[in-house]
């Protein structure tokens, strides 16, 4: 499958594209920084360019089947503008399937080690996640959201629980390492039950 990358030199990003060419996707890197993708062998394309130009993503997203979305930045809140030029983008050049990463602290009360001091202290990124999650549900994409607990970079476990968006998980862990992340957004590619869906992704095993 042809799938376009965005953010594809992140943390995640990296995960993604080395599962993916692991699993035979032809895959394209959509990326300000193509240096940093000098040593990874096996992708379709790199596409340099900023998410910030519409013009730059249509280059990025020409002869694909489909989007992996992984934006945002606590530092800098632009993860609803750039969606809003995916959005378009996507329109242009008659790609349908889009799958984004958002975050699980959006729907949720759990853990309850959640203080109101974390959320405030996100304050910013958070409701610039929601801004660009909501223009994602009222797009004509074939959408799906994946909210992710905490992020790290432990080892891959293939352990992961899924739940759709209006349910919270009831137990722990709130966290996935971003290997298995990665695995559930390549999955989620294909997946055609999880259109127009909003899924909660953790660590463990679904009961």
């Amino acid at each position: 499958m042809k799938i376009a990358v965005l953010g594809s030199t992140g943390r995640t990003g990296m995960y993604v594209l080395q599962r993916g060419i692991r699993r035979g996707d032809e895959l394209t890197a959509f990326t300000r920084r193509p240096q940093l993708l000098e040593n990874v062998t096996g992708l379709k394309n790199i596409v340099a360019g900023d998410a910030l130009h519409v013009s730059d993503l249509r280059n990025a997203l020409e002869n694909q089947d489909a989007v992996i979305a992984i934006v945002g930045d606590r530092r800098l809140p632009v993860a609803a503008e750039i969606t809003g030029n995916l959005i378009q983008a996507m329109y242009e050049s008659s790609v349908c399937r889009l799958v984004c990463v958002s975050s699980y602290l959006l729907g949720s009360t759990r853990p309850r080690v959640i203080t109101p001091f974390f959320q405030w202290l996100l304050r910013h990124s958070l409701a610039d996640r929601f801004a660009a999650d909501q223009l994602i549900i009222a797009s004509k994409t074939d959408w799906t959201i994946v909210r992710a607990t905490r992020l790290h970079d432990k080892p891959a476990t293939g352990n992961v629980r899924l739940q759709t968006g209006e349910h919270e998980f009831e137990s722990g862990p709130y966290e996935i390492c971003r290997a298995d992340l990665a695995s559930v957004l390549l999955d989620t590619v294909t997946n055609q039950y999880a259109s127009k869906s909003i899924i909660n992704v953790t660590w463990g095993q679904n009961k």
